[in-house]
C-alpha cells in the first residue's frame, strides 16, 4: 500500500496529516485523514472511504476498532456553540465519537463538557504561546463564568489555550475498555482520564493540580504494590519512583489489566521547558478503580536521557504474543537548533530493562517528526 496514492493535499478532504494507523480484527488497516477516514487492504485496495459525519470535522491522531466491531475517531466540531452565545466556534481536538460499520454515528464524547476547558495547570509550561484567561482573572468551577472572564481579545484556533475553540485538550490516543464499556482517552494538555457511557468521569491519572472541586477527587491516589499511599515529595514527586506522566501519548489498556503510557516528559512537574536535562519514558501503571489507586508497575527510558528524549508523538504498546513493550521514542532532538530527528524503535522485555532489538532512524529533513510505529499481523492480513 503506497500512502502517497491516497494521500490529495490538494482537495480540501485530503488536508491534513495521514494519522492514527491501526490493523483491525480482520486484518485490514484503519487510519484518517483530514475530514475523511479509510480502510484499506495491505495491498491498497480500498474497503471504505469516508467523509466524517456532518457537524464534526478535523481527524486526528486516533482511530481504533473496538471489540463491539465499532469505531472510535478522535475529531473536533464545526461548530459548537459555547455556553456565552458568543458565537458559533470550531472546537479542537476535543471530541470523540463512535460510528458502526456503516459509517452511523452511535455516541459522542463532548470532552468541553465533561472536563474542565479552563484548567491551565500544564498550559503554562508551554511558555507564551499559550492563550490563557487574562491577567487577574480568577478560574472558576463554573464553565459558564470561565467563558465570560475571557473578555473579548482573545484570539480562537488550533492554538494550546484554555476555553473551548482552542486545544486545551489536545486528545491523540482513545481505548476502549469492554470490561464497562468506556473509553480511556490521553489529553496531552490534561493527563488521562477515564469516561463512563453516561459521560461522566470514572478516574483521572494526572498531577492533582489545578481540577474543579468535582474532577479533583476522581484523581487517582498513588500507591506501592501493598496498596500503601506514596509519599509525596518536597520536589513534587513522589517516594518508590512513582510519577505521572506528562503530555503523554497512547494511553492503552493491555491484556494484563494494565494502562502502558507513553510519558513524554514535556513540562514534567510543572517545569517551564528546557532544552537539556530532559527524558521520556515507557510506563505502565495498575489502576485499582474501586479503591481509585493507581500503582506503577514498569518503567523504560528514564536512564536514557536526552538521548532518548521525544518531547511529542510516539508510542508503547504490550505485545502479548511475544511478551514484550514495542516502544518507539519518536521525536528525538525535536527541541534542537537542526531539528534533524533521530526516532529509536526498540523492544523490551516485559517486566524488565532488556533490549531485544532495537532501531535507529535519521531523518535528513529538519522536523520531519514521526508519530508512532506499528506491528503489522502479515498472516491475518492475508
Amino acid at each position: 500500500m503506497d500512502i502517497e496514492q491516497i494521500h490529495d493535499s490538494t482537495s480540501k478532504e485530503g488536508l491534513g496529516a495521514t494519522m492514527g494507523f491501526q490493523q483491525t480484527s480482520d486484518g485490514k488497516i484503519i487510519f484518517g485523514q483530514g475530514q475523511r477516514y479509510y480502510k484499506y487492504d495491505l495491498l491498497g485496495r480500498p474497503v471504505w472511504e469516508r467523509t466524517l459525519p456532518a457537524k464534526f470535522a478535523d481527524f486526528s491522531h486516533e482511530i481504533r476498532e473496538t471489540t463491539k466491531g465499532t469505531y472510535v475517531l478522535r475529531v473536533g466540531t464545526s461548530d459548537y456553540r459555547r455556553t456565552d452565545g458568543k458565537q458559533q466556534v470550531r472546537s479542537i481536538r476535543d471530541h470523540i465519537i463512535e460510528v458502526n460499520s456503516d459509517g452511523d454515528v452511535l455516541d459522542f464524547w463532548d470532552l468541553g463538557s465533561i472536563l474542565d476547558p479552563y484548567r491551565d495547570a500544564l498550559l503554562h509550561t508551554l511558555g507564551n504561546v499559550s492563550i490563557l484567561l487574562p491577567e487577574g482573572a480568577r478560574k472558576t468551577d463554573s464553565l459558564a463564568e470561565n467563558e465570560k472572564l475571557e473578555g473579548e481579545g482573545l484570539p480562537f484556533g488550533d492554538i494550546p489555550g484554555v476555553g473551548i475553540g482552542r486545544n486545551w485538550a489536545h486528545v491523540n490516543s482513545i481505548a476502549h475498555d469492554p470490561v464497562d464499556d468506556s473509553i480511556v482517552v490521553s489529553a496531552r494538555h490534561q493527563g488521562v482520564i477515564k469516561i463512563m457511557r453516561d459521560k461522566q468521569v470514572k478516574w483521572i491519572l494526572a498531577d492533582p493540580q489545578g481540577w474543579t472541586t468535582a474532577l479533583a477527587e476522581k484523581v487517582l491516589t498513588p500507591v506501592d504494590a501493598q496498596g500503601s499511599p506514596l509519599t509525596l515529595l518536597e520536589n513534587g514527586r513522589y517516594a518508590n519512583g512513582f510519577d505521572w506522566s506528562w503530555t503523554q501519548h497512547t494511553a492503552w489498556l493491555t491484556s494484563k489489566g494494565t494502562l502502558t503510557v507513553f510519558d513524554n516528559g514535556w513540562g514534567r512537574a510543572f517545569a517551564p521547558t528546557k532544552l537539556q536535562g530532559n527524558y521520556s519514558r515507557a510506563v505502565e501503571y495498575r489502576i485499582d478503580e474501586e479503591r481509585r489507586t493507581v500503582e506503577q508497575v514498569w518503567e523504560y527510558g528514564k536512564d536514557r536521557g536526552d538521548n532518548w528524549y521525544s518531547p511529542i508523538t510516539s508510542v508503547v504498546e504490550y505485545r502479548e504474543d511475544t511478551n514484550t513493550q514495542v516502544i518507539y521514542s519518536a521525536s528525538v532532538a525535536f527541541l534542537t537548533r537542526e531539528k534533524l530527528i533521530r526516532p529509536v524503535l526498540s523492544e523490551v522485555k516485559y517486566g524488565t530493562q532488556e533490549v531485544l532489538a532495537e532501531y535507529h532512524l535519521h531523518s535528513q529533513q529538519p522536523g520531519n517528526v514521526g508519530y508512532r510505529a506499528l506491528v503489522i499481523d502479515v498472516d491475518k492480513a492475508f
